[in-house]
């Protein structure tokens, strides 16, 4: 009888054995739903939030915490994230991985850029304005700037006819001065 007594005992921890491991089992399945219903709420906060482009930003779920990854644009906006998610998660664990990109610049700046490159080459290789101090910009309202001090009038003529002989110059915002101006 002893054998048999052993043999239901084995057979009773083993079927403990199993529930304890379905039961388990059952409450992790629960445990990842609630987190997925936590994840899908961080998510919904993150749209609603003005101040936030949260369509760079991704929440996924790892190990009982809500994961922010992505890309923002700045430090504040980051922070502005983790504070919403972290409201929206009621308690649970958030962890942030977003990146902040630095701005990229675009292809308007890039090409102003050059414009402004192209004036100054110009500006020094004709003899009229080489040694002139002229500093050359663009003003998003007003167009290609000319700036600075030059000695007469027709210097300050001469720098608005190069520029506007250069490739993509349509207007000239002509802020050259002469002494006694």
């Amino acid at each position: 009888m002893p054998g048999i007594v052993a043999a239901a005992h084995h057979g009773a921890m083993k079927i403990l054995s199993l529930v304890v491991l379905v039961v388990g089992a059952s409450l992790s399945m629960a445990q990842e739903k609630d987190l997925d219903a936590v994840a899908a709420t961080v998510t919904q906060a993150l749209r609603d939030t003005t101040e936030i482009n949260s369509k760079d930003i991704s929440v996924t779920t790892h190990a009982s915490t809500v994961v922010l990854s992505g890309k923002v644009a700045s430090e504040p906006e980051a922070a502005r994230a983790l504070t919403v998610a972290e409201k929206a998660a009621a308690g649970t664990r958030v962890t942030s991985n977003l990146e902040v990109e630095p701005p990229a610049q675009g292809k308007a700046d890039a090409a102003s850029t050059q414009l402004v490159r192209d004036v100054e080459s110009a500006l020094r290789k004709d003899a009229r304005t080489a040694n002139l101090p002229i500093t050359v910009s663009i003003d998003k309202q007003t167009g290609l700037l000319l700036q600075g001090l030059v000695p007469a009038r027709e210097d300050r003529a001469a720098a608005q006819a190069v520029a506007l002989q250069v490739k993509g110059v349509t207007k000239v915002d002509n802020r050259l001065q002469t002494p006694g101006d």
